[in-house]
């Protein structure tokens, strides 16, 4: 074992390879809006909520498929679940961003960063005692995505992953991209 460094992955707090440093963090911190207008293809009056049951049954769905490096990395499954249901929250009940077809966009109906116009959640990581705003594609890729495509995908500066549809308000799994461009 001498003839061996940790790697990357193991030597690091996930989060900070997966999310950037704290810099990073407070420059998207305070800008989160609400409701922004946005060129995306996005249709807010067609926004359907899920109802506290259906977050319920996603939320559960979901866990199912969560990768075994968040779920060590939420040693608290309440921390987990909250994250799946801000995810299942601001998502259509008519969209799966998961486990939904990789041909439709899944619109983000949540918090979205002010300038740059990207989904974003606010959540406490662990270890962390504040708040902050992380990117809801990195979220996702970080919970879901196989070893290999996330080792791809931390090969990538630390913003949030451009999404192949062109769209940076979907949050379709399946769209995240391996490109910088």
């Amino acid at each position: 074992m001498s003839g061996f460094g940790q790697c990357r992955f193991c030597s690091e707090n996930p989060f900070a390879v997966l999310f950037g440093s704290k810099p990073e963090e407070k420059k998207t911190r305070v800008q989160v809006a609400p409701k922004a207008k946005t060129p995306s293809k996005r249709n807010e009056a067609n926004f359907q909520r899920r109802s506290e049951e259906e977050v319920k049954e996603t939320v559960a769905r979901w866990e199912m498929y969560v990768h075994p490096r968040a779920k060590e990395f939420f040693s608290d499954a309440k921390q987990l679940e909250e994250v799946l249901s801000q995810l299942a929250k601001g998502t259509d009940r008519n969209a799966d961003p998961v486990l939904g077809s990789d041909k439709e966009c899944v619109h983000w109906y949540g918090d979205v960063t002010k300038d740059e116009l990207q989904a974003a959640i606010r959540m406490v990581k662990p270890g962390e005692s504040s708040e902050s705003i992380t990117y809801v594609n990195r979220v996702l890729a970080f919970l879901f995505a196989t070893d290999e495509s996330f080792e791809k995908l931390m090969q990538l500066p630390k913003e949030p992953f451009r999404m192949s549809c062109g769209d940076q308000l979907c949050v379709n799994l399946a769209h995240i991209s391996v490109s910088t461009c």
